[in-house]
């Protein structure tokens, strides 16, 4: 694995840890899902990011904050930005309602979160 790719897993795998917290609990194929989009959505938010602050490619922040203004600016910038953004935030809306959703009492109602939610990863 090359030291960038390394770098943007750390990155995600902290997004992720920061956004979700302890997703145990996920099926497999919903933290795959996850994992898959929130790694699109990094590497599209550095490289507008490197491009709003004229840093060279290979540039990295020592730690990831993500400035929800400039992502916002992202979601209404024509381009793949706009597309992976969006998907980033609609997942992150509908796996903070699953984790809203206490899957004791409500077993059908997790479950079929998780299949609307993977319904719209395909």
């Amino acid at each position: 694995m090359s030291p960038s790719n390394h770098r943007i897993d750390q990155l995600c795998k902290n997004l992720i840890a920061e956004t979700w917290g302890d997703r145990d609990d996920f099926p497999e194929e919903l933290s795959s899902w996850a994992d898959h989009i929130c790694r699109e959505f990094i590497v599209s938010y550095l490289n507008f990011l490197r491009q709003k602050e004229a840093r060279p490619p290979d540039w990295f922040p020592e730690t990831l904050v993500i400035d929800w203004d400039l992502v916002d600016d992202m979601r209404h910038f024509f381009s793949d930005y706009q597309h992976i953004t969006k998907s980033f935030l609609t997942l992150k809306r509908q796996l903070k309602m699953l984790q809203d959703i206490d899957k004791h009492k409500h077993p059908n109602a997790y479950q079929q979160m998780i299949t609307d939610i993977l319904a719209g990863a395909n």
